[in-house]
């Protein structure tokens, strides 16, 4: 068994074409469908998050396979996604692989976190400022693209609060503290 429970407030399948059936997630000694959301996905939102505890989550994938004669069921395909490989991905607010041509995402509890992880977040989960932000991670690049003239360096300085976002060459930006 795992130590943390995980909690999954979504999931998203997303296949490639429509041959897909059904769908179905198994965790502990539970079975669940999932619902179809249009030709290539399969989706739902749980409003009590599911709780997994054990070491697996199965999908079980049913697709259609057509003869000559028509279509016809296929055995179900089983995919196996560890828990500890999913854990091992927070503080991540989704999980996301990909097997057969399937994507699968699965949405994570903010409860799944380790207290570590949310320790610096205030209680909305948000941290409160861009100085807490700078503490944890000094030195980071963004890029931001658009036209010469419409507010791109007016962006970055209002946004992180500095004087000027420097350039040292074109295409190039080079954010310094003051």
């Amino acid at each position: 068994m795992s130590s943390q429970p995980l909690l999954i407030s979504y999931i998203e399948l997303r296949g490639a074409g429509d041959s897909i059936e059904s769908i179905e997630i198994g965790y502990d000694d539970h079975r669940h469908s999932i619902p179809r959301r249009g030709k290539f996905l399969f989706q739902e939102d749980f409003n009590q998050p599911l709780t997994v505890r054990g070491e697996t989550i199965s999908v079980s994938v049913v697709r259609r396979k057509w003869w000559h004669f028509g279509p016809s069921k296929q055995p179900p395909e089983e995919i196996k996604i560890s828990v500890q490989d999913v854990l091992s991905k927070l503080p991540t607010q989704k999980f996301q692989t990909v097997c057969n041509r399937l994507v699968i995402t699965l949405g994570l509890s903010s409860s799944s976190f380790p207290a570590s992880s949310v320790a610096s977040r205030g209680a909305n989960g948000l941290r409160p400022t861009t100085e807490e932000l700078l503490n944890e991670c000094p030195r980071f690049r963004i890029l931001v693209i658009g036209q010469s003239g419409v507010g791109k360096s007016t962006l970055i300085n209002r946004a992180f609060g500095i004087e000027q976002a420097n350039f040292s060459s074109p295409g190039r930006q080079i954010l310094k503290k003051s």
